[in-house]
């Protein structure tokens, strides 16, 4: 099943948009704006809820927003929480990316790894997940447009203070919008992450808006087929409970 995107990044700039316009109408700054008005991701959240429940859990069993334990700090909020007679069937974690992708990529990258392993310990150590384990997705949209797509070269003083060479082929030519792809390639590959959604938008100059999916192992499909697959699995071991 084909699953119509375009309605979510219409949502997403509209939110967004707004976000900043309320900012710059209050006399502030935009920066940040999209990632303290959480109403940017809330179609992208229901859309992935609806995968849950397409797969066969209640819509009472997803839910948004949530708060679940941790073990390096006391409590992490999941964007999306997928539960099944009270045991976790999955958490899946919604970022965006629509400015200053110097100041925030990486950042963006080592939360992300952060909270996989703090939810892996949590569950290796007090088993409060239940019996099914940890299932974990990082799904992140990015704004094509808050980068100019040529390659990051590193300054005159990084280099200076480079102790290793950084000969990894995969960041050659590397943008912000590739080194998200890359990452999210590797958290999957690594088994960081059980699955993944990488999306990248742009406005084109008609006002129209366009996206991409690059990573064939991370689009809403493969997302999708992935949940579906951990859903039944979940109502099939917990059958008799």
């Amino acid at each position: 099943m084909t699953r119509d995107i375009e309605p979510l990044l219409v949502n997403w700039w509209k939110e967004k948009n707004e976000a900043v316009a309320r900012l710059v109408a209050d006399g502030k700054s935009d920066t940040g704006a999209q990632a303290r008005n959480a109403r940017h991701m809330q179609s992208i959240a229901m859309f992935v809820k609806q995968m849950f429940v397409d797969a066969g859990l209640d819509e009472s069993d997803v839910s948004l927003d949530c708060v679940v334990p941790g073990y390096y700090r006391r409590s992490k909020n999941w964007d999306v929480v997928a539960m099944h007679k009270g045991h976790l069937v999955g958490v899946v974690e919604l970022k965006s990316q629509a400015s200053s992708s110097g100041n925030n990529a990486n950042n963006r990258i080592e939360e992300a790894i952060g909270s996989a392993v703090d939810a892996k310990a949590v569950q290796e150590l007090t088993g409060v997940f239940g019996n099914l384990g940890v299932w974990a997705a990082w799904c992140m949209t990015f704004n094509r447009d808050a980068e100019s797509g040529k390659p990051i070269r590193l300054r005159v003083v990084q280099k200076s203070r480079s102790r290793f060479p950084l000969n990894d082929s995969a960041f050659e030519n590397m943008t912000y919008a590739s080194q998200y792809a890359t990452a999210i390639e590797r958290l999957i590959s690594q088994r960081v992450y059980d699955a993944g959604w990488m999306l990248t938008t742009w406005v084109r100059a008609d006002g129209t808006i366009g996206h991409d999916e690059p990573i064939p192992t991370a689009t809403a499909e493969t997302l999708a087929t992935q949940i579906e697959a951990r859903v039944k699995f979940a109502i099939q071991a917990l059958r008799n409970e």
